[in-house]
């Protein structure tokens, strides 16, 4: 089971993608699919959420198929939407169709074009790896070096695959409408395609956290310089904590944007972080998220997929939230393990243990 799951993300996939004679009947075939399931459910779906399905179609689409033909999915999403839950006298009370299909349209882009970064990391992977087979084939320390890569690669891709399909699924289950439920799900999926892309950049061993913070949170940060300050020693993290990371600071900033210290003028967030080392190969890492100067705030009523992704994303980590009248403060605690490799010169990267 696991090699024909490894051949099909490894061989398979591409070649759907590379060729357009198969890649766009794939494609029909998952909006079709999509277009059946909606349909079959069409008695327990709310009339409200006429894109549920259709989400999922422009994801696999552009995950087996390629961009062209996620784009063609959206078009065609789009069209029945509108012909049987906008058009009269179809049309669904208490929703703006225009805008409905314009926050569609524009979230399902954003799936596609992370989709498409995706894809384009995986194939120059692979395109790394057949480079490095036929430069290393005659040492037997370059096989082991490509074994190394082939393992690499395919946890990788595994990974990332279960998270893209969890957020999706999550982020429907959490939200009744479809504008929360893009919204939600293009901020996740740009957080995750940040630290994607900064852990690419060091060849797969990991991201710097001070970079992996500034990226994350960019797009949330209000005008001002004071606003934000960052401070900590210089770390390397793992992919898979890194993933996890940004995902929690995006919710940690939406949350701020809209209750905390960024909902008004003058509140700041000051991240930090410190390291003490228990012995040669674990060391205690300390995060703490730290608001001040805005309004007050409460625990929220009720449980949602940002305070999951908060208090459980981290992988073995303690979370602890504390609300106060000058903003919320949340403090990360994990043990981790320090190894030092040649990519990194001599950096720390950090696994969880």
């Amino acid at each position: 089971m696991v090699q024909l799951v490894d051949r099909l993300v490894e061989r398979v996939l591409p070649r759907i993608r590379r060729r357009r004679l198969l890649a766009y009947p794939v494609a029909a075939g998952i909006f079709l699919a999509a277009v059946g399931v909606r349909i079959f459910l069409a008695d327990w779906l709310p009339s409200r959420q006429p894109f549920a399905t259709f989400f999922f179609a422009v994801l696999f689409a552009s995950l087996i198929a390629g961009t062209g033909p996620g784009l063609l999915v959206i078009a065609a999403s789009l069209l029945f939407t509108w012909v049987f839950y906008f058009s009269p006298p179809h049309h669904v009370e208490g929703i703006n169709a225009g805008f409905a299909l314009l926050a569609f349209a524009v979230f399902a882009g954003l799936i596609v074009g992370i989709v498409h970064l995706l894809n384009r990391k995986v194939e120059s992977l692979l395109d790394e790896r057949d480079r490095n087979e036929a430069l290393l084939q005659d040492s037997a320390l370059g096989e082991l070096q490509l074994e190394q890569l082939n393992v690499e690669l395919r946890h990788r891709l595994k990974n990332t695959f279960a998270v893209i399909a969890g957020l999706v699924s999550q982020s429907a289950r959490y939200n009744s409408d479809v504008q929360s439920f893009a919204t939600s799900l293009s901020g996740r999926l740009s957080a995750m395609g940040t630290a994607m892309d900064l852990v690419a950049t060091q060849s797969f061993v990991g991201a710097s956290l001070a970079e992996l913070i500034a990226y994350t949170l960019k797009p949330l940060v209000p005008p001002g310089s004071s606003r934000f300050a960052v401070k900590g020693p210089e770390l390397i993290v793992p992919a898979d904590i890194a993933n996890a990371l940004a995902l929690t600071l995006h919710e940690l900033g939406t949350n701020a944007i809209k209750y905390g210290a960024w909902s008004n003028e003058t509140g700041i967030v000051r991240i930090s972080w410190k390291l003490e080392q228990l012995d040669d190969t674990e060391a205690n890492l300390e995060l703490v998220w730290d608001e001040r100067g805005g309004p007050s705030v409460a625990p929220p009523e009720r449980r949602g997929l940002g305070s999951m992704l908060i208090d459980g994303g981290f992988p073995n980590a303690k979370v602890e939230r504390t609300f106060t009248p000058d903003g919320v403060q949340c403090r990360i605690l994990a043990v981790v393990k320090q190894t030092t490799t040649r990519r990194t010169r001599g950096r720390r990267s950090l696994q969880s243990s």
